[in-house]
């Protein structure tokens, strides 16, 4: 069965807690989805329409529109200042949420492995073609992560959440860890897991003592570290083999983006392209800083 909670309700458990428990950085463009809606930018001077929309101006509207480059760059400046005044970054985490599937009976696929209640979740072909590309591209400047809880409902998942909880029962996996296999499966979260083609033993490790020992990048500023990314990550996007309708989907999106030539603010348009990732892949992208948090 499915496990009975939304795979949203579990992300955002997961992010508010890492959160708390270490000093990350959730980039404006993914908090904010939508701080530049083009799909929703129109300007009109029709009166009847203005009226319609509770503004009666008897004679013409007594506001003109802004320019979207004149948003553009206010944005440009804004988040300028804002990744300045942050911590330096120390590598850039992409995130893959799974909510399981959570099997009872012996009738299971892979329960004589485990001979016992275990959790499983499918790996979707292109997707993970791409997350393991992309891992393997970017050597140690990312880490690719696969994120399923070992919790079977959401009053569990809530539970949990209070308790602060929720990070040591989640089932990490490196994206690369399961390529060759279809499907990943785990009893808890502290254990190792076997992956499904053919079964391998893959041994778990501790996400927050991982990011605490990672080192700040001090080659570069925070500001080109962001564009950097983001140009790697379209790069990946288009030389990824075997991610068909993935790599379609980002393209027709960023041509948006390039139809009102938004490439000129470099900042802003990063945000735009990690955004358009996430919203084609589902991938988080967070940003783990210098610095240290206690729980």
């Amino acid at each position: 069965m499915d496990a009975r909670y939304e795979e949203k309700t579990f992300e955002s458990y997961l992010n508010n807690e890492l959160d708390r428990k270490t000093s990350i950085y959730f980039p404006l463009g993914q908090v904010q989805e939508g701080v530049l809606g083009l799909d929703s930018v129109a300007h009109s001077g029709r009166r009847l329409l203005w009226r319609k929309l509770g503004y009666p101006f008897w004679l013409s509207p007594q506001f003109s529109g802004v320019d979207l480059t004149e948003i553009a760059h206010e944005m440009e400046l804004y988040l300028g200042r804002e990744v300045k005044n942050i911590p330096a970054m120390k590598v850039n985490l992409l995130f893959q949420y799974k909510r399981p599937q959570y099997i009872t009976m012996s009738t299971g696929s892979e329960w004589h492995l485990w001979n016992q209640k275990y959790f499983r979740y499918d790996l979707y072909a292109q997707q993970h073609a791409l997350l393991s590309h992309i891992e393997t591209k970017f050597g140690n400047d990312a880490v690719v992560l696969y994120a399923a809880p070992a919790v079977v409902d959401v009053n569990d998942l809530v539970n949990l959440k209070r308790a602060g909880s929720i990070i040591e029962h989640t089932n990490f996996r490196r994206a690369r860890e399961l390529d060759g296999h279809h499907r990943n499966t785990y009893i808890k979260a502290g254990t190792y897991s076997l992956g499904c083609s053919e079964p391998e033993m893959i041994e778990n490790f501790n996400l927050i003592e991982m990011i605490e020992a990672m080192k700040p990048r001090q080659s570069e500023d925070n500001v080109k570290l962001i564009i950097s990314f983001s140009r790697q990550i379209s790069s990946a996007m288009k030389d990824a083999k075997g991610i068909g309708y993935l790599k379609t989907a980002f393209e027709n999106r960023m041509n948006e983006y390039r139809h009102y030539e938004l490439q000129q603010f470099e900042l802003m348009y990063s945000m735009l392209t990690m955004g358009v990732f996430r919203e084609v892949t589902g991938c988080q992208w967070l940003i783990p800083l210098a610095g240290r948090k206690n729980a």
